[in-house]
């Protein structure tokens, strides 16, 4: 019996039983910066430092990443639920994206959202297309580290803290 190719829908309910890393990218090129979060971040390689993220071709963000020579992946806290929804909204403008958030720019042109866990300034590695997303595979040239507090993840649709056992 043949089966049938795997469905969207039925892929997306599947990969929501896998809990994954919760990230915001930030790029900016010409007028315009934006930030997206990132639910598919890794580590790619330690030497040379390189880290991985996919990002939907249909996306705002995807023209910017494909544009820029750099971008910053922020590693927000369990506290910072409300800054990730507000990037995963993909219908909002670069203004109303950065309102009300702390941020600054860096000497290399990328915005930098205060007060997260973590934040990774990269420069552009190589962009891979894969099917409706590129696969973005970015050099580390700087990071930061401010806290130590717990990150989050998101599976089923929910935020979680991670706790030590």
């Amino acid at each position: 019996m043949k089966k049938e190719p795997l469905q969207a829908t039925a892929l997306k309910n599947i990969m929501r039983r896998i809990p994954y890393p919760v990230t915001i990218v930030t790029a900016a090129f010409a007028d315009s910066k934006r930030g997206i979060t990132i639910g598919s971040f890794t580590s790619l390689s330690l030497d040379p430092p390189l880290i991985s993220f996919n990002v939907g071709r249909e996306s705002q963000m995807h023209e910017l990443i494909i544009n820029t020579g750099h971008f910053a992946v922020h590693i927000p806290d369990a506290g910072q639920e409300n800054l990730c929804n507000r990037f995963a909204i993909p219908d909002l403008t670069d203004k109303q994206q950065f309102e009300d958030v702390k941020h600054e720019m860096h000497s290399l042109g990328v915005p930098l959202i205060k007060d997260v866990s973590a934040v990774l300034i990269c420069k552009s590695h190589s962009i891979v297309e894969a099917g409706d997303h590129s696969l973005v595979i970015g050099e580390i040239v700087e990071s930061d580290q401010f806290k130590q507090d717990p990150a989050i993840i998101y599976f089923d649709g929910r935020y979680y803290e991670l706790e030590e056992k």
